[in-house]
């Protein structure tokens, strides 16, 4: 099956449903003004609800995703989404792979996207394509287990394949960044070069080579971190489906599930809003709950737990990589954990940013990405 064209909608029953569940929610008494420490801060949550109950617009958000082109086709027996933005067919320009991760979908890149694809500041101009991952965002749900991250690496070359292009360049973070140095790994035949906000993977240093000052006090803050941030993470790579069920049946629930990973991995004051884009969020969420993808979405975890295959390991060098180190990204490695991954030419810390760059800080990620896929030759 072809890729066809594709429009994003839902029907007002789903959104009448959802507001009817917002209404309707059953909040806990937390007991005090806990904020952040135990979890999603209960006052910035019921004023968002508020806000996404009242004011938020899925209509206006939806018009705006359907601005850009979508396609759909069947990759290895399971439909598959993507949105394309790309320039004119007689304009030579590089094609460009951007892998979202966990809690995102391809919203996080629709500004970002948009500036590499028109080339702001000048720069180089590419044919962007950012795919949902499987059972993700626009994505079918997989009927089989076993899709790991190597294995959506291979299907997002077959996408890439059936959009004409055979060579291309790639930029991940969070499980794009796996899913991306999976894909270098696999094929690199096809990859012009890859591109990582986050460190995928962390080899220690050779045998009889020293740590650096830089690299203990990261792996010393990954330490500690891992301690007090990773509960999600081991529940989503070992009883996904339990929880599943409370996420799909309430949408504060998956709000506040989603809410607090933005909390603690994003660039921001004490406001979550002076970095963030509220509507944002909200739209990424949304469409979480209007897809019911959460429990598809999270699988991924428990697929990487769970697996036998060799999955990581070393890019050749062959394919030259990129890497940005944003301030406030906890999976921030330095330049040397960097370079045993692979071939590292670019090294860049931009001044602002987090987890979410993308999404954070378009302009900043659209010029770091476009710097360093500009200077390679295709």
């Amino acid at each position: 099956m072809p890729f066809l064209p594709f429009r994003i909608g839902f029907s007002d029953r789903a959104i009448e449903d959802l507001h009817r569940r917002l209404d309707d929610a059953r909040w806990p008494d937390v007991g005090w003004d806990t904020g952040w420490t135990t979890g999603t801060n209960d006052g910035v949550l019921r004023e968002l609800v508020r806000y996404w109950r009242n004011n938020f617009d899925w209509r206006a958000q939806e018009a705006a995703l359907n601005a850009r082109a979508h396609v759909r086709g069947v990759i290895d027996g399971d439909e598959m989404h993507a949105m394309l933005m790309c320039g004119p067919g007689s304009e030579r320009r590089m094609p460009l792979l951007l892998i979202h991760g966990w809690p995102g979908s391809f919203v996080e890149f629709t500004d970002a996207g948009a500036r590499l694809s028109s080339g702001s500041d000048d720069g180089a101009r590419f044919d962007v394509v950012v795919p949902s991952l499987p059972g993700y965002g626009l994505s079918d749900t997989p009927r089989a287990s076993g899709l790991h991250a190597g294995r959506i690496a291979d299907r997002l070359h077959l996408l890439m394949r059936e959009l004409g292009y055979e060579r291309y360049g790639v930029q991940g973070g969070d499980w794009g960044a796996v899913i991306g140095t999976a894909l270098a790994r696999q094929h690199p035949e096809a990859v012009i070069g890859l591109h990582l906000n986050f460190a995928a993977g962390a080899p220690p240093p050779p045998d009889g080579v020293a740590m650096s000052d830089a690299e203990q006090a990261y792996r010393a803050f990954r330490q500690k971190f891992e301690a007090e941030e990773s509960a999600y993470m081991r529940l989503q790579g070992t009883r996904p489906q339990t929880l599943g069920y409370a996420l799909n049946d309430s949408p504060v629930g998956l709000l506040a599930w989603i809410l607090e990973k933005f909390w603690a991995w994003a660039d921001h004051g004490d406001d979550l809003w002076d970095r963030l884009d509220r509507d944002k969020v909200l739209t990424n969420v949304t469409l979480y709950w209007l897809t019911g993808h959460i429990l598809s979405a999270s699988r991924l975890y428990y697929e990487m737990s769970h697996t036998t295959d060799r999955v990581m390991g070393r890019v050749p060098d062959s394919v030259p990589m990129g890497y940005a180190k944003y301030p406030a990204e906890p999976w921030a490695a330095p330049r040397e954990v960097m370079a045993r991954i692979g071939n590292l030419v670019h090294f860049a810390e931009p001044e602002r940013g987090g987890h979410f760059a993308a999404f954070e800080e378009p302009e900043l990620f659209a010029r770091d990405v476009a710097t360093f896929f500009g200077g390679l030759r295709s």
